[in-house]
């Protein structure tokens, strides 16, 4: 139903990216080695994978510029959804979808994704999913299975995190939740995205084979 909000867990499922069989290039860096053992990221990106994951749009040269595959079998099995780097991608019919959606001011970033000669492009499109949109609807006070994980007083900022897997219901929001871009995040609320009811019934009825991990949010108001 159009009225209704839901929350995903999908990005706490650290899997995703696992062992793709590709690997990235940031802008102004050198290829990342044809390997699974992932060194750690250099300060720059890790600072711009964090805010893509509270939902804050990022420049273009802040994500990855390209991939190549360096596992052809691997890469195979890889879902609509998926890592390029540290910051969530899409391709097939999850991008198909995700287009039709107002993602605030975000949105989907093609790219390129080569063979391993990092010059013959693979047949695509791929694209970054360049969050855009925050909100602040979330209601923790009447929220169940949250904690207050951190909070700056003098600024008057909270960040809250789910305890457990998320039930329907567990998760309260105001009713401005409702208005405004289909896929967003809550600005105190740790890695979990929030869907329109539109977008999660699109995404459902697209049989995706991705666990979006979805819960019903309960509106109040």
């Amino acid at each position: 139903m159009s009225g209704e909000v839901w929350v995903s867990s999908v990005i706490s499922n650290y899997s995703i990216g696992d062992n793709q069989g590709a690997r990235e290039k940031f802008f102004g860096r050198q290829w990342a080695p044809p390997t699974h053992i992932i060194a750690p990221e250099p300060e720059d990106v890790m600072n711009a994978h964090r805010r893509h994951k509270q939902g804050v749009r990022l420049c273009r040269e802040e994500m990855t510029e390209a991939m190549f595959v360096f596992d052809e079998e691997r890469w195979k099995r890889v879902d609509d959804l998926f890592m390029a780097g540290p910051f969530y991608a899409a391709k097939g019919r999850l991008a198909e979808l995700l287009q039709t959606f107002d993602l605030g001011d975000g949105g989907l970033i093609e790219f390129p994704i080569f063979q391993a000669d990092k010059r013959t492009p693979l047949p695509g499109p791929f694209y970054l999913l360049n969050f855009g949109c925050q909100k602040d609807t979330f209601l923790p006070e009447q929220s169940r299975g949250v904690k207050l994980w951190f909070s700056v007083e003098d600024a008057g900022f909270e960040l809250w995190q789910v305890n457990l897997a998320l039930e329907d219901g567990d998760i309260a929001v105001g009713p401005s939740a409702r208005s405004g871009c289909d896929l967003w995040f809550e600005k105190r609320l740790h890695e979990r995205i929030f869907t329109s009811g539109r977008l999660h019934d699109a995404i459902v009825a697209a049989d995706l084979n991705i666990d979006f991990k979805f819960a019903k949010a309960r509106t109040i108001g």
